[in-house]
This record gives structure tokens, C-alpha cells and sequence, in this order.
């Protein structure tokens, strides 16, 4: 059993990279896409989707196609399904500038691990 809540919102998405499968990596597979994690209390990171695989990396890109700001602790509970991401987005939680939809992709992509 992982112990999520001992976990930062990029070491949980880390973990359940790992486990997304093919079939559901398939939705996004095909696409070259950058999404910058802006968190406001921890470090940020970067999502790079590319050749079929989701890589999380700690560089700051030049341009991103999407950035995504909130806390650690509010991505953290999105990852996990504690909160939902649309509810967050609505409330203020989190912002996301760039393409969105591709933000969501990912969301439910990784979701699908929990």
C-alpha cells in the first residue's frame, strides 16, 4: 500500500505515471505536449508528454502549453480523487492557462491509477 499523504504532488503523479497503462496512455500518447506546475508552496515541475511517454522533470520550460498554479497540498487531493478538479478550477483553487482540455486529459489519464 503507498502511503500518499506522506507524498508531494509531483512524487504522487511520479507514482502513478509509473502505473498508467497503455491503453489508457493511448489518449494522449500521439501528442507533444509541455504542462508547467506552478505550485505556491512547493517546487515546481514539468509534465512532458512525448513519444508515448509522461515524464515529469524538475527544469523550467521556455514556453508551455498549458501551466497549472494551485498549492501542492490542493493538487495532491486532485491527484487522489479528495477533490474534485473541476470544483478546484471553479472555486479558484487552481488556474490553468493554456490548453485546458489537455490539462484534463492528463487528470483522468493519471486518475485511473488510483
Amino acid at each position: 500500500m503507498i502511503l500518499y499523504f506522506t507524498m508531494g504532488s509531483k512524487e504522487l503523479i511520479n507514482e502513478m505515471v509509473s502505473k498508467v497503462n497503455e491503453k489508457d496512455l493511448s489518449g494522449i500518447a500521439n501528442a507533444e505536449k509541455i504542462v508547467s506546475i506552478a505550485l505556491s508552496d512547493a517546487k515546481p515541475f514539468t509534465i512532458i508528454i512525448k513519444n508515448g511517454k509522461i515524464q515529469l522533470t524538475d527544469e523550467t520550460p521556455e514556453k508551455a502549453d498549458a501551466t497549472v498554479k494551485c498549492s501542492d497540498q490542493t493538487l495532491s487531493d486532485i491527484i487522489t480523487g479528495k477533490l474534485n478538479a473541476f470544483s478546484a478550477f471553479m472555486s479558484g483553487k487552481v488556474t490553468v492557462s493554456g490548453d485546458l482540455f489537455f490539462v484534463q486529459k492528463i487528470i483522468s489519464v493519471i486518475g485511473k491509477t488510483r
